[in-house]
């Protein structure tokens, strides 16, 4: 028998409950049962009226003055629940479940003879249970599933190591010291969850060519933090013990559903401030991961956008810059990019676009490459002339004569073992100059920067990891 709350106090329902795992109670064969033959108790009416007037006290809030904390309410909380009420002969079963666009949320009560043990596993899907003694108990089969696999990189195989089922187990018994607080103060819960879950995992992060079982604090080790949301129909469940009518009072709701958000807010931001405790380096390690994905994206495409990016980005060309200029004019040659690094450490680089190549199919140099490399010694010859003059009116102040050179061209798949070995060559006969492909500088500057900030590649859907190397043991 089920009591529809969203009509006048004195009518009532009667109908079947359809429980389907992982879907929203149905509610099926309902027919009217005409008032006044059958009235709702006032207890009833009154917890009806309370949790009508607390899910209206969530939305308003979480519209309003909370609007930008609502990421964090929880779920019951986000989005319009029907709540499903089951008045048992040893507590008070609460269920939320999310309504879609189209249905209007509704307050359904019913009472029962039966006690929390039966109910409770029925209507949480097997997830909570009231059992006389937790030691000998054994829960019927069902209910949610966990699964813990491993995904090989290279093939895609994925081998499940671990399956758990969650349990929780509660009780009806209160502490035997404890006092429930009167009224107005919020009923106690026996039990509450919600069906978004927070997992952590801990591990360690080892080169694949590392030795097994290196010890010390070069192993970076890493914690991921997941938001897990359960497979079931449910938002929420709330367990109550079996309070009178004083208890559920509507004119309370409003202040019960701001102390139940901002105790959500701030277990949050707990986790999150814990998390970034150990690893305050997540942010900018996104940042840079969103930036080298970026500038991947322009490779395909030629030279002009990519010097754009680069001039907003020059860290990634040189990252021990302390200054840097851009299309310098050194005579009648104007160069990509100069830069100073500590100590009047200077570095020239040319570059050409990505979809240049460097040989042709014969093995032979192409001119795009000899023309890179000469365009950097006409800026060398230059400097070399006019020294003085490009220390004052350049300000390339204590730049040498024989600066190191970079020159950034074509792609790596382009390349092959012996056009490899020719690169080598080419500069060991200038020993200041380096030729890298932007394949090479994209790896170049993913490794410079995951030294400082930890794995950049390493991501997963809806997943934060933070990473963190164990201090050295003290000395003895």
């Amino acid at each position: 028998m089920a009591e529809d709350s969203s009509r006048p106090p004195s009518s009532k329902k009667l109908g079947n409950v359809l429980l389907q795992p992982g879907q929203p109670l149905q509610f099926t064969n309902v027919i009217d049962v005409p008032a006044p033959a059958v009235a709702l108790s006032s207890v009833g009416e009154a917890i009806c009226n309370t949790f009508r007037a607390y899910s209206k006290a969530a939305r308003n809030l979480l519209e309003g003055k909370y609007a930008d904390r609502k990421d964090l309410a929880p779920p019951h909380m986000r989005g319009a629940c029907n709540i499903f009420i089951v008045h048992c002969n040893d507590g008070i079963f609460v269920r939320y479940d999310l309504v879609s666009q189209q249905e209007e949320a509704k307050v359904r009560y019913t009472g029962s003879d039966k006690s929390l043990a039966e109910m409770a596993p029925m209507f949480s899907e097997q997830l909570i249970h009231f059992p006389q003694d937790p030691r000998t108990y054994v829960p019927s089969p069902g209910g949610v599933e966990f699964v813990l696999a491993v995904t090989d990189p290279q093939t895609g195989a994925t081998t499940a190591h671990l399956k758990a089922r969650p349990l929780i187990y509660a009780t009806t018994a209160l502490p035997k010291d404890f006092e429930i607080p009167p009224p107005p103060t919020r009923p106690v819960c026996l039990a509450s969850i919600y069906n978004e879950l927070d997992f952590q995992l801990g591990g360690v992060l080892v080169p694949t060519e590392a030795p097994a079982g290196i010890p010390g604090p070069e192993i970076e080790q890493f914690i991921t933090n997941s938001r897990i949301k359960l497979p079931v129909g449910w938002q929420t469940i709330e367990i109550y013990p079996p309070l009178g009518e004083e208890y559920w009072k509507a004119e309370y709701a409003l202040i019960w559903a701001e102390l139940d958000l901002l105790a959500a807010i701030a277990q949050q931001n707990l986790i999150a401030s814990t998390l970034r405790g150990i690893d305050s380096r997540g942010a900018t390690r996104k940042r840079y991961a969103a930036l080298l994905n970026e500038f991947e994206t322009l490779l395909t495409g030629p030279e002009e956008p990519v010097h754009q990016f680069l001039k907003r980005h020059p860290d990634l060309l040189c990252p021990t810059h302390d200054r840097y200029w851009s299309k310098l004019h050194f005579g009648d040659r104007i160069s990509d990019f100069v830069f100073r690094e500590p100590h009047n450490d200077y570095l020239l680089v040319e570059i050409e676009a990505p979809i240049r190549e460097l040989f042709r199919k014969d093995g032979q140099q192409r001119e795009e490459l000899t023309h890179a490399i000469n365009q950097i010694t006409d800026w060398i010859q230059y400097i070399t002339d006019n020294r003085q003059k490009v220390e004052k009116e350049l300000g390339l102040t204590g730049i040498s004569t024989n600066p190191r050179i970079l020159v950034v061209i074509g792609r790596s798949s382009a390349l092959t073992e012996d056009n490899r070995r020719k690169l080598a060559m080419l500069q060991a006969q200038q020993n200041k100059l380096r030729i890298l492909t932007y394949d090479d500088l994209v790896a170049s500057a993913r490794s410079n920067l995951e030294r400082i900030l930890g794995p950049l590649a390493l991501q997963g859907q809806n997943v934060e990891i933070y990473y963190y190397k164990e201090a050295p043991p003290p000395p003895k």
